[in-house]
């Protein structure tokens, strides 16, 4: 029952993750001013900072697509060479999109209160991916899952805004992406964040459990 309810939950996990990395590759056109669906709050906030915005927005995806396809302990056993290439390609993608979304987030549409919470998602991405990475070089791998268990949680932040719009759009009064993003700039990733803690945390103490019961 637990196996089928954590493989169901990575295989939706991959589904919405595919999905709106795709939708978010739109962002590929904007170079040749082509703006597919793109909110005009967030067109102004490329025209005032078109490259760190841009890579910010086009380089994301690429983490988003790739990340969930680390977590399948089948696929990670039996192609550990791949694994090991599309992890690395993911951090390079976090790494640079990161650097991107912290330099444009003191632009944020939302103002002063958005740019904040942006800035800390971007300040703690960059810090949990590289130091993920970094626990995977020295081989201490335990730590390396937890820490880019969170540093995906935090990706996978633009899976939860996108599916947060429509909500605050029907239930809370919003009118615009303008107007919701000062929640946004929260909502759509520290509840990824909560969720991966307790994860962290049950695994742990089940861990201790069994431990103590073979001893």
């Amino acid at each position: 029952m637990e196996k089928g309810i954590a493989r169901y939950s990575l295989y939706t996990m991959a589904f919405l993750a595919v999905g709106v990395a795709i939708h978010a590759m739109r962002y590929d056109a904007v170079p040749d001013n082509i703006y597919l669906g793109v909110d005009s709050a967030i067109r102004g906030v490329i025209a005032r900072v078109p490259v760190q915005a841009l890579t910010h927005m086009i380089v994301g995806p690429i983490a988003l697509l790739l990340g969930p396809w680390q977590f399948f302990p089948r696929l990670r056993s039996s192609r550990p060479r791949l694994h090991r290439w599309t992890g690395r390609t993911y951090v390079a993608a976090c790494l640079v999109s990161g650097m991107g979304a912290l330099f444009t987030a003191p632009f944020a549409s939302g103002g002063p209160v958005a740019s904040v919470g942006f800035t800390m998602l971007a300040v703690l991405w960059i810090g949990t991916t590289f130091a993920g990475w970094r626990a995977a070089v020295a081989r201490n791998f335990e730590l390396h899952r937890i820490l880019m268990r969170f540093s995906y949680a935090m990706t996978f932040g633009a899976v939860t805004l996108r599916l947060q719009i429509p909500f605050g759009f029907m239930f809370f009064g919003f009118t615009s992406y303008r107007e919701m993003s000062v929640w946004l700039a929260y909502t759509s990733w520290i509840p990824n964040v909560i969720v991966v803690a307790l994860y962290t945390f049950a695994t742990s103490m089940r861990r201790r459990g069994t431990s103590a019961v073979a001893a």
